[in-house]
């Protein structure tokens, strides 16, 4: 899905002024990552390191494993990619609604996919496993006991747990602790979103070492730049402070939804992060262009996510004066004749 993801704003021509169409912590010090990318400049200057070696031994460290149980990434996607490479041709199950990049991996590297409704979700034998925890597009929390027993229940499948948007969900549980008992367990961290650095692309992924091995064959060399690289090793050790406060935002974000389940046509669904999926009687299509040209808003439109429709779209919990934007907003539109 090259251009179907929410945070279009890149092609767009009208200055947005509130953009909720990102999971991306919206309120990090960003003047602590310029300084850091200033200093290490010249890194530019010279290849970066391969496989990212010393990033990669950074994660090892933290995550008190081996350089052996970690795989550097350009972002998670790279990730996803690398690891539907890995399986080229196997029977994959997938969830949905999901991350979209999942399904366009595997069809890429020609997966026999099975796809199975999150809604009553019964687990399903198969080679390979995507989940996300929390999931994008709907905040859906996975228990760590539902997911081991999922790796307990087929030891035969690898076992994939995206946890790139976790430090959002204060109640998910990491599935780090799983790694020691589960061979068949991988875990994809992305760097990206928890600390406000898309443009930079920076993730990893840890599991067993025969796993990773599997995986590594299929990598580039130097697919992660030296900025990048350094900028990693830096929020590593110092960044837990520059992490999102999940208390004061997901209070904001309970007062965000009272406020939209307020207004006529439009339906909250259920989420245990900062973002959530609205159900609404407008063409989300049509209404993400009309508040992009009159108000300078961008949501997700989320009907190009299997199992959902043009009656979905997405938003992430930002300041509360824009959060307002967008609740003024939507009162504004007309409830459509259907």
């Amino acid at each position: 899905m090259l251009n179907g993801h929410g945070d279009d704003i890149y092609k767009s021509n009208i200055n947005v002024k509130a953009n909720f169409s990102t999971n991306v912590w919206y309120d990090a010090e960003t003047d602590i990552l310029r300084s850091v990318l200033t200093n290490q400049l010249d890194k530019i200057f010279h290849y970066p390191e391969p496989a990212a070696e010393s990033f990669v031994h950074e994660v090892a460290r933290i995550h008190n494993l081996q350089p052996q149980n970690v795989l550097a990434g350009n972002g998670a996607t790279e990730l996803f990619y690398l690891i539907a490479h890995a399986f080229e041709g196997c029977k994959t199950i997938l969830p949905t609604p999901s991350f979209a990049e999942y399904e366009d991996a595997c069809t890429l590297y020609h997966h026999q996919q099975v796809f199975v409704p999150l809604k009553d979700f019964e687990s399903q034998s198969g080679d390979l496993m995507f989940i996300c925890n929390p999931n994008n597009p709907n905040g859906h929390i996975w228990d760590r006991e539902e997911i081991e027993h999922i790796l307990q229940q087929y030891p035969e499948m690898t076992l994939v747990v995206d946890e790139s948007f976790i430090d959002f969900a204060p109640t998910a549980q990491p599935c780090e602790p799983l790694l020691a008992d589960y061979p068949n367990l991988l875990i994809v961290h992305s760097m990206t979103k928890n600390y406000a650095i898309p443009g930079l692309r920076l993730g990893y992924l840890l599991g067993h070492a025969t796993l990773i091995e599997r995986i590594r064959r299929f990598t580039h060399p130097w697919s992660v730049n030296a900025l990048a690289i350094e900028l990693g090793k830096f929020l590593l050790r110092n960044g837990k402070y520059l992490l999102p406060d999940t208390e004061r935002l997901l209070k904001r974000k309970a007062h965000f939804v009272q406020a939209l389940d307020e207004i006529p046509g439009f339906t909250s669904l259920e989420s245990g992060t900062s973002f959530f999926l609205v159900h609404t009687l407008h063409d989300t299509r049509v209404l993400k262009q009309q508040l992009l040209k009159n108000f300078g808003i961008l949501i997700r439109d989320a009907s190009n996510f299997r199992g959902l429709n043009e009656h979905y779209f997405r938003v992430n919990t930002l300041s509360e004066e824009k959060n307002n934007m967008l609740i003024n907003a939507l009162k504004s539109m007309p409830i459509p004749d259907l």
